[in-house]
């Protein structure tokens, strides 16, 4: 059929160029060659058009409902209730730590509470003799001097001691921050730690990001607060569009676009390829079909069919919004355009086909 198609062309513009030598500005063609070179054609309209597309996507843990857990001091891990892949809540108790550090801090501050109680006593005894006018200034003076770096030490080691976190039997309490699983594991009972070493690694899942690859063509779909689907092989859910990157990923030559999930079915893993599905309603306007337009030189144009004639006309498109051009200039409603077979008329005008 192809071949008896070529042939029928190369017959058909052999005959016109025999037929003209200048360039013409309309044809007619009779019925049976259109219907052999299968030109088609379709009537110019106003379309309120949805487009759906389906763009491959792999999903990620979202960095920020990620936590990262460690010991505020240097110590050894004591005690572990958790494990790697355990399911945890926010509060949940993951570890004890006993840092020497801790102990010591313990033992100033108790230190100190004796001599802050014991330096109050003495002002507030010098104070009642001075308002008595039994001592004399400088030595009322001394004790609440004195009373007062009691008391000033306390404060600062208890501050001291609250920058450590939860204390419990003398031990640091590590809690989880957040609600989500164990991902990572850094270390085993007895282990040493210190800000240097990880203990664990919280991710939570309820929330995840899926990175969908989008030809650049299609970016004009996306919007940041776009809603979509997402489908995985176990279930599907939904997401909103939160960042369009500005880079092509250099493996797909695709647009990252990343979506905020939402994973409290429990339907996405990290790690699994999923499909995201857009689907975008397109302001009512004139549309043609991509393959309505051709290209000459600098000129983009389209080929009407207009009492039984045949005619390029130049045409300004715009955004193109999966297969259809929205129409700028140069058609109008109510016309017909050529939809299928633009390549033969090519040849006829301009004495070229398109491959």
């Amino acid at each position: 059929m192809k071949k008896i198609a070529v042939f029928l062309l190369i017959i058909f513009v052999a005959l016109v160029a025999a037929e003209e030598t200048e360039r013409i500005d309309r044809v007619k063609i009779p019925q049976e060659i259109i219907k052999q070179l299968d030109i088609e054609v379709k009537e110019v309209k106003k379309r309120d058009m949805t487009i759906v597309k389906k763009y491959p996507a792999i999903v990620k843990d979202d960095l920020t409902l990620s936590e990262a857990i460690y010991s505020p001091v240097s110590g050894l891990v004591k005690r572990l209730f958790v494990k790697e892949g355990d399911k945890v809540k926010k509060g949940q108790k993951l570890a004890l730590v006993y840092s020497p550090q801790v102990i010591q801090v313990l033992s100033n501050l108790y230190l100190s509470k004796v001599n802050f109680e014991n330096a109050k006593k003495v002002y507030e005894r010098e104070k009642q003799l001075y308002e008595n006018q039994v001592i004399p200034y400088t030595r009322y003076f001394n004790a609440m001097v004195e009373y007062e770096n009691a008391k000033g030490e306390v404060k600062a080691l208890e501050k001291t001691l609250k920058s450590f976190g939860e204390i419990e039997n003398e031990l640091i309490v590590l809690r989880a921050g957040i609600n989500g699983y164990i991902a990572e594991q850094g270390v085993i009972l007895g282990d040493s730690v210190d800000l240097s070493k990880q203990i664990f690694k919280i991710h939570s899942h309820e929330q995840l990001w899926t990175v969908a690859f989008v030809p650049v063509e299609d970016l004009q779909l996306f919007e940041v607060g776009n809603n979509v689907k997402i489908i995985s092989s176990i279930g599907e859910t939904t997401g909103t569009v939160d960042f369009i990157s500005h880079n092509l990923d250099e493996d797909t030559r695709r647009n990252p676009v990343r979506i905020i999930s939402d994973n409290r079915k429990d339907v996405l893993k990290p790690n699994m390829f999923v499909d995201v599905v857009i689907s975008k309603r397109i302001p009512t306007n004139l549309y043609i079909p991509v393959s309505a337009v051709a290209y000459q030189d600098d000129k983009t144009l389209s080929f009407l069919f207009e009492n039984g004639e045949f005619y390029p006309v130049e045409v300004k498109v715009g955004k193109r919004y999966g297969e259809y051009y929205q129409v700028l200039e140069g058609l109008k409603e109510g016309q017909k355009v050529v939809v299928d077979g633009t390549v033969h008329l090519k040849a006829k005008f301009f004495g070229e086909a398109e491959e």
